[in-house]
């Protein structure tokens, strides 16, 4: 009863301080009665449904992880490993976890099986990205059936279903339809997501958002609003120490200065891209900075 009254408390008392309706939290997540005897610690959620409705509140999820039991430990752990081995691209291993994932997962419980269906759709978009586009746009029709893609701003949503946005306007760019991909983050960016940036728990999806929404303006020769959206990422890694995504911005950075023949800044950002990779110990990327700097320059700088 501790746990479930703590949680729930918690859980009211910052939707309270944001103005935020229990039907507009809940949607898509649990029903609204189920929520009010969340919020009254008359109802244990899942840890995946608390999950959900502490990211669509801004809030940080990994603060409540010792208030887990030992299934919810299991599946928070499963997905864990699932995400690293998709981000590895090692699919057959992340295939097998997300097999066990379903059979210890509640078949009901709408959150998990939108991470499973985002989760076997990031293997098809290496081949199919049509395939993956139709899995994660399912995914997201289990939390909001009625998502409207040109009016993204009126959702809250959470860390994991802006992820599946990002994947999705991903699949527009590799298809040529750059300028549907821009219009998605174009919105993202305009959302309560944007709005709430200043917390933590929002600091790791944006510098994703900013370096895939960055490279994309620089492929569409929009140097200056490239440059603009790349620093906000870096100003973000800086302050929250999120350095995944550093080197990539400023390499963006550094692409979109030399298109505007600011030579000497590309040049310089360059390094600190180069040298940001190489403390990641991301050596091919590193590789990849050496090449276009030859290509470019017909310079080593390195």
């Amino acid at each position: 009863m501790v746990k479930t009254y703590h949680i729930g408390f918690v859980i009211k008392q910052k939707r309270e301080e944001k103005g935020i309706s229990q039907k507009e939290l809940c949607k898509g997540i649990c029903d609204h009665s189920t929520l009010s005897r969340i919020e009254r610690g008359k109802h244990e959620p899942s840890v995946t449904t608390l999950k959900m409705l502490l990211q669509r509140l801004g809030l940080d999820d990994e603060e409540f992880s010792i208030l887990l039991g030992p299934k919810d430990f299991e599946i928070t752990n499963l997905q864990k490993e699932i995400v690293a081995l998709n981000a590895q691209k090692q699919f057959e291993q992340a295939a097998e976890k997300l097999c066990h994932l379903e059979k210890v997962a509640d078949p009901e419980d709408k959150v998990v099986q939108q991470f499973i269906l985002r989760s076997k759709a990031l293997a098809f978009c290496w081949t199919d990205y049509a395939a993956a586009r139709q899995m994660l746009t399912e995914a997201l029709f289990i939390t909001y059936p009625d998502f409207d893609f040109d009016h993204i701003g009126n959702y809250l949503l959470s860390i994991d279903e802006v992820k599946i946005l990002n994947q999705i306007a991903i699949t527009h760019s590799e298809t040529g339809d750059r300028r549907y991909a821009i219009h998605i983050y174009q919105q993202l960016f305009q959302s309560p997501l944007q709005k709430a940036a200043n917390h933590e728990a929002k600091a790791s999806v944006l510098t994703l958002l900013t370096y895939n929404y960055s490279r994309l303006l620089g492929r569409e020769k929009r140097y200056e609003e490239c440059i603009e959206v790349a620093q906000y990422g870096y100003d973000i890694c800086v302050k929250y120490n999120k350095c995944q995504e550093m080197g990539g911005l400023l390499l963006n950075i550094a692409c979109a200065l030399h298109d505007l023949g600011r030579d000497k800044e590309s040049k310089s950002k360059l390094l600190d891209s180069y040298y940001a990779y190489r403390l990641m110990q991301r050596y091919s990327s590193c590789d990849v900075i050496k090449k276009y700097a030859m290509d470019t320059w017909g310079e080593v700088l390195f």
